[in-house]
């Protein structure tokens, strides 16, 4: 079983292209330019002009121009290593294009300080400009955080050394990750597989070859454990340093960017986590009952990902067979939806293969000189990698009815990201609800709503309390490999109770969310997507005709509001109040109920 191939090279041939360096000439020729311009104007930011504010309009502009073009390239490189981790070529360029970014970052640092510092006269004057008038929201949220802003000195230091420092740690989970082995033990035999590769088959029907694929995952990775907890470290010691230095006015905590950058307060964080602790005892009967089924007291590590041994089927299902499912699920939504889909497997946007230098995970990116989308996985035809097809063209439908936005329009965060991937999870599953003919198609449906509140409402909980408690110790101190594994066990305990059989102690090594260089808590925006969407969901029936076009106006607001704000537009709730949650986390509940009413009958 193999999933499609997707096509990159209408963006470039290749990175040795002549439309590849052209671009790499055009945008080192335009930060050159922009360095130019940013020092000619240094003198007039303190006391600007009118003149002054056209020359940071057309800064402004050209910046983004150069950034677009990068963006792709970057793109371009990304995808590339994501299915060859191994592409020499590839990793030569990324790292190029990493230090062409932090230079564009540095040069631009003096004209953004002046933005976020000036009076609201210079600031609106500059937005007096068209296009860069869209960009208000964001320039906004830019200016909450000037009491955290250093010297321009200072500013310019931190963004050159995030390329050695910070992203460096995160290139090497992606070299180590890419690169990594996995041994499959079978009683028979014993295979080497990429590390890709054996993620894919802990979701299988086959208990054999989730269990030796969980084993060997285990195995691999705690030879490289203490490397992975020197990333980790060095990663949360970076944030903690730099929020420290940034307290010099006001206090900032390590949790600042992460709310900031998906637009929520802690208030409404809090809400969500204590709704979510509240009922943790209701959602782990999920974990009971997915155990029953397979005939054990607890669950296993390697079921956590499995499909229903109740009808589900050992053939694995082919891509274009998949791709029909989702798409037949999506029109019962939308026509617009169900042509999005068909587009993107027309087009070969979808990136599927089994490959043995293919980086783990599934991901939805997007050129944006051309504003295309593209969907990154492995499929092997699992009910799990369908519901993975859905979530990441959900992810993709969501760029697309944005794209003839301005790029200051289209900077959504990921709370708000997610809930419109998993809102695509729903539909699907609603629809294969809806379509079961016997109770055996029923619950192998429904399995994958106890899958989703055993991910969404414990799974995510966990790598959030893990990542915070963890947090707050390294400001101490660095903590060993085997310190890791307690504090992931201890925690994992807190929230799964005793519906699995142990815990996966080893889970902060072999989740790339704790490694990424650019982004912390990779995790609480889940929880946040899948609670939202269906509150979104619920309204589907009572809005009628009138639904479609007010879940695309949420999608098209999504970079232009606070996620508070947004509800309150667009549904008029007050998501701080763990209310809000609660009401969605009882939909959950309905659905674990029924799942257990079908085992009943």
């Amino acid at each position: 079983m193999n999933g499609p191939t997707w096509n990159i090279e209408s963006i470039y041939p290749s990175i040795s292209s002549h439309e590849f360096q052209n671009d790499w000439t055009l945008i080192t020729g335009k930060l050159e330019s922009l360095q130019k311009s940013i020092a000619h104007l240094k003198g007039d930011l303190a006391k600007p002009t009118d003149k002054t504010v056209t020359e940071i309009q057309n800064i402004l502009l050209a910046y983004e121009d150069c950034v677009i073009t990068a963006a792709t390239m970057s793109t371009y490189l990304s995808c590339s290593l994501s299915v060859d981790s191994a592409n020499n070529e590839a990793k030569t360029k990324e790292s190029e294009i990493q230090i062409f970014f932090s230079k564009l970052s540095q040069a631009m640092v003096p004209v953004n300080l002046m933005i976020q510092r000036c009076d609201d006269s210079i600031f609106n004057k500059i937005l007096s400009h068209d296009h860069i008038k869209t960009y208000r929201f964001m320039y906004e949220e830019q200016r909450k955080k000037a009491a955290h802003t250093l010297s321009e000195a200072e500013e310019t230091l931190a963004r050159s050394l995030e390329v050695p420092g910070h992203t460096a740690w995160g290139n090497l989970y992606d070299e180590l990750s890419g690169n990594l082995r996995v041994q499959l033990n079978y009683p028979d035999r014993t295979e080497i597989v990429g590390l890709a590769k054996a993620s894919a088959l802990t979701k299988t029907a086959n208990e054999l070859d989730r269990k030796v694929a969980w084993l060997g995952i285990q195995e691999a990775w705690s030879e490289h454990q203490h490397t992975a907890a020197a990333i980790v470290n060095a990663l949360a010691g970076w944030r903690i340093e730099d929020a420290q230095k940034r307290s010099h006015t006001k206090p900032m905590s390590f949790m600042n960017n992460p709310l900031s950058d998906n637009r929520i307060t802690q208030k409404t964080l809090d809400a969500m986590i204590m709704a979510c602790r509240n009922n943790a005892k209701d959602i782990q009967k999920a974990g009971h009952l997915m155990a029953k089924v397979m005939k054990k007291d607890k669950l296993e590590l390697w079921d956590l990902l499995a499909p229903s041994p109740i009808g589900a089927s050992q053939d694995a299902v082919p891509f274009e067979k998949g791709a029909q499912i989702v798409k037949d699920s999506f029109a019962n939504v939308s026509p617009e939806m169900a042509d999005f889909v068909q587009m993107m497997v027309d087009k070969k946007w979808i990136e599927g293969r089994v490959l043995p230098n293919k980086r783990t995970g599934a991901y939805c990116t997007g050129f944006l000189s051309k504003r295309e989308p593209r969907v990154y996985m492995t499929y092997m035809g699992s009910n799990s990698d369908i519901g993975t097809l859905a979530h990441e063209l959900g992810h993709g439908y969501h760029s697309w009815v944005m794209r003839d936005m301005t790029l200051g329009e289209m900077e959504y965060p990921m709370t708000l990201a997610e809930t419109a991937s998993v809102f695509a999870e729903t539909v699907l599953g609603d629809a294969l609800m809806t379509h079961a003919k016997t109770r055996e198609e029923k619950i192998e449906n429904a399995w994958g709503d106890l899958e989703g509140a055993m991910a969404f409402l414990i799974n995510i909980p966990v790598r959030y309390e893990f990542e915070r408690k963890f947090y707050e110790a390294r400001k101490e101190r660095t903590l060993s490999a085997s310190e890791l594994r307690k504090l992931m066990t201890d925690v994992w305990t807190e929230w799964y109770g005793d519906c699995t059989d142990k815990a996966d102690e080893l889970f902060w090594a072999h989740k790339l969310h704790f490694h990424i260089a650019g982004l912390s808590f990779y995790n609480f925006p889940y929880t946040f997507g899948y609670l939202f969407s269906l509150s979104i969901y619920a309204r589907r029936k009572e809005l009628g005709a009138e639904f479609m076009p007010k879940y695309k106006a949420i999608l098209r607001d999504t970079g232009r509001m606070t996620a508070e704000d947004l509800i309150m537009k667009h549904l008029g709730e007050d998501i701080t109040q763990p209310a809000f949650w609660q009401k969605s986390i009882e939909v959950v509940k309905a659905k674990i109920n029924h799942f257990e009413s079908l085992l009943s009958n």
